[in-house]
């Protein structure tokens, strides 16, 4: 447990390491993808100033040249002047289009600075430029045939010029005005020609300005940008890192608070026990627990003991009449005495050591743990058995008497088997009469419940017979009755006679005892016993709902037996409704069965039985009802009537029903009845 917390503590470390290492080349990466990202934007900024700069160096070439076309136009007096000039505009020209080379497939241009400081008479400064793609050069495309009508302006102008020095030479004075005359001509065409250009290349060398602006504003942007970023993604960073390191932190902490518990629980765990437990690497003891120091008292503590002795076999003692099993010395039987033990562990090894002259005999064992490939512990438990010698020695004495003891219980048991069986037989006989008693009191209960409901069945008939025979006598005694009125009379009398009869015979039936184990039908005992209630629940406006999907139920059993049950719970349910005067009194009798069981069910709407009644509802003379309403056998005996006489099981438990889209609450009482 306490390596897992730690190699679990070093992992937390370790990660928090490794995360660290990972986010700092995260950074590192990130600023170098950055930084990139700025030189690229450097070197193309740069790249664009060079291109304006060489458009810079065409524009000045361009206006140089138109400079040199309007003297060669104008003063050119003879052929080596002509020449002088020419060299200067073919050489601008060649530059022009080393420049425009330059700009349509990248390369460098050199030009030449004259400098009026002395020893310092020229400069050349390089311009590099690179073409980054492929697209055409709108410079060169602009530019690259206005050059070549330059050259082919300057070819023109020459021709004429020289053909003029020509007639010069000759004296041709006509030909030499006519060709005067054709040279300002064509010169006056040739300001046009250079305005356009001059705007073609100003127009270039604007858009570039105006692209440069553009792009050093881009590049300020997005060196903000990425700045913001990178100072995002470094602020996210280190409060992750917090974040993460606050978690492995309290994580750290917590293993730490619980490597401490765990110590402390492991400390508290070997001191409470009343064994001295010895940690050892087999050379030497490494700790102990409380009892060592207890036992050893002339000792402060266990750094005191183990600076005197190295191993707990420095007190092993040897005495006459110990056994073989007793480890005297440090080497036993040819072993180490502790792995003697591990490899003995079946054998019960003792050991004697002496305090304050006094010898203590202890069982010790050992254990070894393996703590990694290269280490491990060996765990020694003395346990100070000086008592138990002390009893076994006594038995030991004891057991030399124990023949004579044996007699002496002997014949005290035959005394005691000799009265055993007239005590049973005593005690049988009181259960007896308990039960019988308590039968006899079910049955002078339900003696009163059946007299209770006759009056409530004969009350109404005898009332109608009353009434009946009072009406013919009045109509006798006025001499208005008539032979059919004293026919009406007999026949209702008679009547109203069979069913007074039928109750008697329903109630005697009741109260027959079975006899024999008969085949009847359940539904036949359900509707005897509800007939048998059936005016004391409608004089108490109790409504009896019958729920059963076959129209015979046979079973074989006794009947009488099953009736008194229902009867009692019939009772019982009437009276819990009018106890607790519920305005819907409802008994709802519910019969099904499974392949094993027919069960019957009687749910009532009194809203049930607390818990803690529920539990002693079937004990005997239990009762919530007033002493004067209630004995508390009714539903014991029917409990004992369905599982010991009919071999069923009566339950009750809280339910509820459905009954013309209302639910109810109360009591059920199911009896399962097994088919067999």
């Amino acid at each position: 447990m306490v390596n897992s917390k730690i190699n679990k503590t070093l992992k937390h470390l370790i990660l928090l390491i490794a995360i660290f290492v990972i986010g700092m080349i995260v950074l590192v990466s990130l600023h170098s993808f950055f930084l990139q990202l700025i030189d690229d934007l450097d070197k193309k900024t740069e790249n664009l100033k060079s291109k304006i700069e060489i458009g810079e160096f065409i524009i000045n070439d361009i206006y140089k040249i138109r400079s040199d076309f309007y003297e060669l136009a104008t003063t050119v007096s003879s052929k080596k002047s002509l020449e002088g000039l020419n060299k200067r505009i073919d050489e601008k020209i060649e530059f022009i289009e080393k420049c425009l080379e330059v700009l349509d497939k990248g390369g460098k241009v050199e030009r030449v600075i004259k400098l009026n400081i002395e020893g310092h008479y020229n400069s050349t400064k390089t311009i590099n430029y690179k073409k980054l793609d492929d697209t055409p050069s709108l410079e060169v495309i602009e530019l690259a045939p206005k050059v070549q009508e330059l050259k082919n302006m300057i070819k023109k102008i020459n021709s004429l010029i020289i053909e003029q020095l020509d007639n010069r030479e000759s004296n041709d004075i006509e030909n030499f005005m006519l060709q005067n005359r054709t040279i300002k001509r064509f010169y006056k065409r040739t300001p046009a020609f250079f305005i356009r250009i001059t705007e073609n290349a100003n127009r270039l060398l604007f858009e570039g300005n105006l692209e440069l602006e553009k792009i050093e504003k881009k590049l300020v942007d997005q060196k903000n940008q990425y700045t913001n970023l990178e100072f995002f993604l470094i602020i996210n960073f280190i409060l992750f890192a917090i974040l993460l390191g606050t978690i492995i932190a309290i994580q750290i902490n917590k293993n730490t608070t619980l490597l401490q518990r765990q110590e402390q629980f492991t400390r508290g765990t070997l001191d409470s026990q009343e064994n001295i437990v010895i940690v050892s690497d087999g050379e030497k003891m490494i700790d102990a627990n409380k009892a060592l120091i207890d036992f050893f008292d002339n000792y402060d503590s266990f750094d005191d003991f183990k600076r005197n002795h190295l191993c707990i076999c420095d007190f092993f003692e040897e005495h006459e009449n110990l056994g073989d099993e007793f480890i005297t010395d440090k080497i036993y039987k040819d072993m180490v005495w502790y792995e003697n033990i591990i490899e003995n562990p079946k054998v019960l090894h003792k050991v004697a050591i002496s305090k304050k002259n006094k010898t203590h005999y202890f069982s010790i064992t050992a254990n070894k743990k393996q703590l990694d490939k290269e280490n491990s512990i060996v765990i020694v438990t003395l346990n100070d058995i000086t008592e138990e010698m002390r009893i076994q020695k006594e038995l030991k004495k004891l057991n030399e008497n124990l023949e004579e003891l044996v007699d002496e219980k002997t014949k005290e048991l035959q005394i005691l088997n000799e009265n055993l069986e007239q005590r049973v037989e005593e005690e049988v006989k009181k259960n007896r009469d308990k039960e019988r008693a308590l039968i006899q009191q079910s049955r002078f209960a339900a003696l009163g419940e059946m007299i209770a409901n006759i009056a409530h069945q004969w009350r109404q008939p005898l009332s109608a017979i009353l009434t009946t025979v009072t009406s013919i006598q009045l109509q006798r005694e006025l001499k208005i009755a008539t032979e059919k009125d004293v026919d009406d009379c007999h026949n209702s009398i008679v009547k109203y006679v069979k069913f007074l009869n039928q109750t008697i015979e329903d109630f005697r039936g009741f109260f027959n005892q079975d006899k024999k184990l008969v085949k009847y039908n359940i539904l036949d005992v359900i509707n005897n016993a509800t007939s048998i209630t059936s005016a004391v629940y409608k004089n108490h406006s109790i409504n009896i709902i019958y729920e059963h999907k076959k129209d015979k139920y046979e079973i074989t059993g006794y009947p009488n037996e099953l009736s008194q049950a229902l009867l009692n719970i019939l009772t019982n349910a009437k009276d819990i409704l009018i106890e607790r005067e519920i305005k819907e009194r409802i008994v709802k009798i519910e019969v099904s069965e499974t392949t094993k069981n027919i069960n019957i069910e009687v749910t009532d709407s009194a809203g049930g039985i607390d818990e803690h009644v529920l539990l002693k509802i079937f004990d005997p003379y239990f009762t919530t009802k007033h002493k004067s309403q209630g004995t508390g056998i009714g539903l014991y005996m029917s409990k004992y009537i369905i599982e010991k006489n009919v071999k069923g099981l009566l339950s009750a438990s809280n339910q509820s029903f459905e009954y013309e889209n209302k639910t109810y609450n109360g009591a059920c009482f199911k009896i399962e009845l097994p088919k067999i």
